[in-house]
């Protein structure tokens, strides 16, 4: 299995990284990926990765980058996202973007729908046309971070800034609140949904843990954040623990472990690409992402036009 990680070195927009082997291929970052217009966080900082059966899509701050299947970079779609971006998630015609600084889920339109962006917000349970005003810091109230697509539900993941963490789950059909999950540990990121169980990432106390009472201790000191399940085996990432200001340096590692017995089957070191923001399986089904997987089985690695771009072979 391969996995597609966005990272923080503001070098790249992310890895791609080989379970089995460890090998490492990388997205190369691009100029104007950079927006010196952000104040007071890092000016290229890809996050939230979702594809449909065509593209290949990136959060970075407002921008929601657009790549092939291959991961080569085709264009920046229209619609301005919001400054600390979180998840993405597709659903068609949409892929819809975490918001913590509007306590919203925004919809872009992608690959040529004629619909208009949405807003959802989130607290008032409102769904409305989306204004592409910029969002405040101060108006933070739980930090919407991670957000997961069933055919029938939505599960939105609050970090909760210090607080105990919950999860909402709303009506895919109605946007109507179905339930709150609390008692789900302290910062919260990441959501998976198989056999009628919900499992989510507790970072600040350092497991996965799952609304039947699941318990995995990660076993490594961190910040947990980047989250894939295919049924059978957690991926989880966990980077080195620092100040936001600091999160362009240091390690991170992809941890792989078996669900049932919660043996650690590898620990894959990440070095220099500063603090790990999402991951997703690219070739398996993954029950954290909700769609079809990127590649089949036994993808033989990218193409020629992402390698040139990389400067590097497979």
């Amino acid at each position: 299995m391969h996995v597609f990680a966005t990272v923080s070195d503001m070098r790249r927009i992310g890895l791609v990284l080989d379970l089995a082997t460890g090998a490492v291929t990388e997205v190369p970052s691009r100029p104007e990926f950079r927006d010196a217009a952000v104040v007071g966080r890092a000016p290229t900082r890809p996050f939230g990765i979702t594809w449909n059966e065509r593209e290949v899509y990136v959060a970075n701050n407002r921008q929601l980058l657009v790549f092939d299947h291959a991961l080569a970079y085709l264009r920046t779609e229209a619609t301005r996202l919001q400054v600390n971006t979180h998840q993405l998630a597709y659903r068609a015609p949409y892929v819809w973007a975490a918001s913590p600084w509007t306590n919203s889920l925004i919809a872009a339109p992608v690959d040529g729908a004629s619909a208009e962006p949405l807003e959802f917000d989130v607290f008032a349970q409102r769904l409305r046309p989306y204004t592409q005003a910029e969002g405040r810091k101060d108006d933070d109230r739980n930090h919407l971070n991670s957000l997961l697509w069933t055919p029938d539900r939505f599960f939105v993941a609050a970090h909760n800034l210090g607080a105990p963490s919950f999860i909402l789950c709303f009506d895919a059909a109605t946007f109507r609140l179905v339930s709150i999950q609390s008692d789900v540990g302290l910062a919260t990121h990441g959501l998976a949904y198989h056999g009628g169980e919900l499992f989510w990432i507790s970072t600040k106390t350092g497991e996965i843990r799952s609304d039947r009472g699941y318990r995995l201790p990660l076993g490594r000191a961190g910040f947990a954040r980047g989250f894939a399940f295919d049924g059978e085996h957690f991926v989880v990432a966990v980077s080195e623990d620092r100040t936001r200001a600091e999160r362009a340096g240091g390690d991170a590692w992809v941890l792989v472990f078996a669900k049932d017995g919660g043996t650690l089957l590898a620990d894959h070191h990440l070095r220099g690409c500063g603090s790990v923001n999402d991951l997703r399986l690219l070739d398996a089904a993954d029950y954290a992402h909700g769609v079809a997987p990127l590649w089949p089985a036994q993808h033989t690695l990218f193409g020629e036009q992402l390698k040139r771009e990389a400067g590097q072979g497979v």
